[in-house]
């Protein structure tokens, strides 16, 4: 089949050569621009934490371990996706956290890091799933970590502390009526400080419990749907792939998007999906590549979900982007010549667990023969003599001598060490100011074309639905004088 069209025509025409999807024409109306309020859906999809290297190392690293690039690196390809970057900072930081990030897609306004949609001065802002709610459309969120956790919560919930997700989770209530990810802690009486059991509440109001795999790849498709399936985050796709247990139990990134897509499809009025690979961040908290790799592809898999679903239509749009990098992992040259960088790389794909399990296999190492012998299983990595006394000394409390504090813990001083093996290099273990990705295709595309400012994202996506609300907001110079206010009564107060 293939013989019968140019390259370029097989970009257009959906990717079938590298993915096996079948060939579906986009529709003039796709690939053309779209006034405002002909936009139905609006599927909105974030790597959390995912600097700007991870997707082209993803793409290699996909190649190694699934005999395949990803699906992103060809929708990037395709003369009908629109490309732009997000200036992500936050009201009080160049360096923005989840929490600020995801409000300011969902509020339009900048706030403080660690808050969600909350002025510094206490000023609740209205986020997107009421007001697209309220407007008759259907609202879904689907991520990797706890469901009530701060990507998120962005979207719908309003808190002063992020931290505070028991206050959270009853926030969704007949605002989203499709919720699946991790944080089942934060709805079940036993696990609640309160005692409430927010599973009757949400079964009470219509929603339909799951927790379990088996359900999501069902045909059923309840209305509404609280998915619960793991106590805190959902497992790392390291750690779920090599386990017939995680496989059986917890759905992946990709099954969740599906069955989301499969309920949310068919609204009259639409809806408005986030999907949130929320690992990422997490393992690039831990300088963990392989954990970053893996679910960096788990992410791409929804991808390629979400594209299925848009390209037979003339009605949705799909943004793809990230909220902040997050130690700006990085493939250094290795060897003459950089010749061993790809050798180097190639390591990664011999890793069976995720930095998470890790410490917990080294903690039963008794000396540092130990200590190499479970990296050289667990990983595929045979550090030397000198390295392996530094993490024996580590996990015992006693860190050697780390001049980039960030790196001074056991995690760190891990990725260090493995990063002469690997080649992967770290700024950190914290989050980064860069500038984020924001690949889009579908309808109304071209509205996230260059550089724009994270809240944008906001008013663009609701003039794509045909709808408006302006949310206060302040200044980082009106935020700086009034906290200045504050610490000026409160010091009065304390003399």
């Amino acid at each position: 089949m293939h013989e019968r069209y140019t390259r370029r025509e097989i970009l257009r025409l959906g990717f079938a050569g590298a993915t096996g999807l079948a060939l579906v024409k986009l529709t003039p109306a796709q690939s053309s621009p779209r006034s405002a309020g002909r936009v139905k859906n609006i599927i909105f999809m974030v790597s959390d934490g995912m600097s700007a290297g991870v997707p082209s190392l993803a793409d290699e690293f996909g190649k190694l371990v699934r005999g395949k690039g990803s699906f992103w690196y060809q929708l990037l390809q395709s003369p009908d996706a629109t490309l732009g970057f997000f200036d992500m900072a936050a009201l009080n930081s160049l360096v923005t956290d989840s929490a600020s990030a995801s409000s300011a897609w969902g509020s339009g306004s900048r706030i403080f890091n660690g808050q969600i949609n909350v002025l510094p001065d206490g000023t609740r802002l209205t986020p997107i799933a009421p007001i697209v709610k309220q407007a008759g459309k259907k609202v879904g969120l689907v991520t990797t970590t706890r469901i009530t956790h701060a990507t998120p919560a962005g979207f719908a919930a309003v808190q002063p502390r992020r931290d505070d997700e028991d206050d959270i989770a009853p926030q969704y209530l007949n605002v989203v009526d499709v919720l699946m990810g991790g944080g089942l802690r934060h709805f079940a009486p036993n696990r609640r400080k309160d005692g409430k059991d927010l599973i009757k509440t949400y079964q009470d109001a219509g929603y339909a419990y799951w927790n379990t795999r088996d359900q999501v790849i069902s045909n059923a498709r309840p209305e509404k749907v609280l998915g619960l399936f793991y106590d805190s985050h959902l497992p790392y796709t390291i750690d779920h792939i090599h386990s017939d247990a995680l496989k059986r139990t917890v759905p992946t990134l990709a099954e969740m998007t599906r069955k989301a897509l499969e309920i949310l499809g068919n609204a009259p009025n639409g809806f408005l999906l986030q999907v949130e690979g929320g690992r990422v961040d997490h393992a690039a908290h831990a300088n963990d590549a392989a954990g970053i790799m893996w679910d960096q592809l788990a992410f791409d898999d929804a991808i390629e979900v979400v594209y299925e679903f848009v390209a037979k239509r003339d009605d949705t749009l799909m943004i793809i982007t990230s909220d902040h990098g997050n130690s700006n992992p990085g493939l250094n040259g290795m060897g003459g010549e950089y010749e061993a960088s790809n050798k180097a790389m190639a390591r990664l794909q011999h890793a069976k667990c995720s930095f998470e399990e890790l410490p917990n296999k080294l903690r039963n190492a008794g000396s540092a023969d130990e200590v190499r012998d479970i990296l050289k299983a667990q990983l595929g990595i045979e550090i030397n003599g000198e390295e392996a006394n530094a993490l024996a000394g580590a996990l015992k409390g006693n860190l050697p001598p780390i001049w980039n504090r960030q790196h001074r813990s056991l995690q760190g001083l891990l990725g260090q060490i493995l990063s002469n093996y690997n080649g992967y290099g770290w700024t950190g273990t914290s989050h980064t100011a860069d500038y984020t990705w924001i690949t889009a295709f579908g309808a109304g595309r071209e509205v996230f074309h260059g550089l724009m400012r994270n809240t944008d994202a906001f008013y663009k996506m609701l003039a794509l639905f045909g709808l408006s609300h302006k949310n206060p907001s302040m200044t980082p110079e009106e935020a700086r004088k009034f906290m200045s206010r504050v610490l000026r009564i409160r010091t009065e107060d304390w003399a």
